[in-house]
């Protein structure tokens, strides 16, 4: 935990560990005014169980497969996981077999004077009763494939998390980390006692959330805190590089720049203020409450700062969609184009990127921490966003579309990217529904719900809506050809007393179920198929699916059928195969 920078009154500290570790250097911990520190496991559920309890699982597994008569494989970084993973063996009565990597870095330890229990080099002819340890990047190689018994597990912190298994795609894991977890961290900040703590890398804005509760004054040193405080709640403004101002006036970042004798030189220009960064770090802030009445607060708030077309761009984003849902167009984006886009904009091989991706189950996660410290942000408007997926669109082929992408990634800051790819993903994952957006459109501009649900389901476009309720303007939407509506569901009710009350609220009688004179009330079957909707002028015939696809070209009978009608019409219904046709 020995901090490897120092001056004066501030601590920088790298990756440490606060728990108890067979291979260590000398620990010191010393006060500082201000403490710099990396928080990959920044998050409450990251917190460790024992480290011998770990361990004793780990023999457990170990002597378990052997004893089945296959060969355990045990995942760890070449330098310094490894070796951790060879002292816990120690005393186990296990013969560990090193993968060469994990060979030649634990020879370099022993050169320095670390000893180690008895091990030997690999040998494929050889692998029978022996525990093998290997870097993940083994996992699934030809090697292993080779060793046809074989349990496979992964050492990492992030065995905490209960999809490790299927995300690693290993057989067991064990949260053994050379990390601090959630506790350790908590701890380390109490034994420094500094006045300011600025968090880094993992989940460092949460973190230092964490702190400030606690009473502490702590920040991200990433750009995550702009959103943080609510828009201009006790006059407190971002800087343009979105960073907040200490009590000196400074930013931190300038704060810390002066305090470790950084000349400016070496140090990054500072961001433009970004629209599409304020965008992405709202949606931080929406994500990190539970609360309904929060999200709806902050969102409602927001659109109230964005002129007409700022405010239909973002109302559309907020949904998890680069388009309105009654745009026809798609982008035909998958993952494999997003990843080798971010791959090519961050510079990474393709190992160092799988490293990464391992440790996430999130597409906006893996892009965050790839762009991280390589790329150079510039400033991103709503507009210009829209005009970049609108050229996506256009692009042809998924070499042309990477291109565009890497360039774009190039060019945004890591929580800008990250939201790049949850709207190319089609979901923010900040439990925001359409629902909950809806409903700030109302708060921000004063509309009734019901009138902006109306809309929304007669335009399938809540920008559009969003602006029409800025205007006061909701009255004017209306049904338009071609332009396929969000469909009207049936509200299912309890019980046919229930149904047939609403009947009667409905018609504004007051007549009862048991009453002489009975109202009369249709029903017809309800038959499955397709919900669909179909849309008829005299030139042209088109048929939509219920998420507002077209599917025309699937159903050429009935598009022939429609063209015999007399009508200019829409029609809502469901698609049924009669089998006589």
């Amino acid at each position: 935990m020995s901090p490897f920078y120092r001056r004066r009154d501030t601590a920088l500290h790298g990756r440490f560990q606060a728990a108890s570790r067979k291979i260590r250097g000398a620990d010191r911990v010393a006060p500082a005014d201000t403490l710099i520190m990396e928080t990959t496991f920044g998050l409450p559920r990251y917190r460790f169980p024992p480290t011998e309890q770990v361990i004793e699982q780990v023999v457990t597994f170990c002597r378990e497969t052997i004893d089945d008569h296959e060969v355990p494989v045990l995942l760890g970084y070449s330098l310094g996981k490894a070796q951790e993973i060879l002292c816990s063996l120690d005393g186990a009565g296990l013969t560990p077999m090193l993968h060469g990597s994990v060979y030649q870095m634990t020879r370099i330890y022993e050169q320095f004077g670390q000893s180690f229990c008895k091990y030997v080099r690999y040998n494929a002819n050889d692998v029978a009763g022996k525990v093998l340890i290997c870097p993940p990047s083994v996992n699934r190689s030809h090697m292993l494939e080779k060793i046809r018994h074989k349990r496979v597990a992964m050492i990492t912190g992030w065995a905490v998390d209960p999809d490790a298994v299927y995300r690693y795609q290993v057989n067991a894991a064990f949260a053994l980390s050379d990390h601090a977890d959630y506790n350790d961290l908590v701890r380390y900040v109490d034994l420094v006692q500094p006045k300011r703590v600025l968090t880094l890398h993992g989940f460092a804005a949460e973190f230092a959330r964490d702190l400030r509760e606690r009473g502490m004054e702590a920040w991200a040193l990433t750009e995550e805190n702009q959103m943080e405080l609510s828009f201009g709640s006790a006059g407190i403004l971002p800087a343009a590089d979105g960073t907040l101002p200490t009590a000196s006036g400074k930013t931190h970042v300038e704060a810390v720049r002066q305090n470790a004798g950084q000349s400016g030189q070496h140090a990054r220009a500072p961001q433009s203020k970004s629209e599409f960064f304020m965008f992405a770090n709202l949606g931080e802030a929406i994500g990190g409450t539970v609360a309904k009445l929060e999200k709806i607060r902050l969102l409602a708030d927001y659109f109230t700062t964005l002129d007409q077309d700022r405010l239909a761009i973002a109302a559309i984003y907020f949904t998890g969609s680069a388009l309105a849902q009654s745009d026809l167009r798609t982008l035909q984006v998958g993952g494999s184009i997003i990843y080798r886009a971010i791959m090519a904009a961050a510079k990474l091989s393709d190992s160092e990127f799988r490293r990464i991706a391992h440790r996430h189950g999130d597409a906006g996660k893996v892009a965050f921490e790839a762009l991280d410290n390589r790329t150079n942000p510039e400033s991103f408007t709503l507009q210009e966003s829209r005009i970049f997926f609108d050229a996506l669109e256009k692009a042809r082929g998924p070499i042309a579309k990477t291109h565009l992408l890497q360039s774009r990634f190039a060019a945004l800051s890591p929580r800008e990217g990250q939201y790049l790819v949850k709207i190319l993903s089609g979901d923010l994952r900040i439990g925001l529904r359409e629902g909950l957006v809806e409903e700030a459109i109302a708060r921000a501009f004063g509309a009734p719900l019901d009138e902006v649900k109306q809309t929304n389901m007669l335009l399938g476009d809540i920008g559009a809506t969003a602006v029409l309720a800025s205007r006061k303007e909701l009255h004017h939407a209306e049904l338009s050809i071609f332009r396929p509506i969000k469909c009207m569901l049936a509200s299912p009710e309890p019980t046919a007393e229930a149904v047939w009350q609403r009947f009667v609220e409905t018609s504004g009688s007051d007549r009862a179920p048991d009453s002489a004179t009975l109202a009369t009330v249709h029903l017809e079957d309800k038959f499955d198929g397709i919900r669909a909707q179909l849309h008829r002028s005299a030139q042209r015939v088109e048929i939509f699916s219920r998420d507002l696809r077209r599917i025309t070209d699937q159903f050429p009978d009935l598009a022939d059928q429609a063209r015999n009608f007399q009508e200019e019409l829409i029609i809502d219904g469901e698609i049924i195969a009669f089998q006589e046709g």
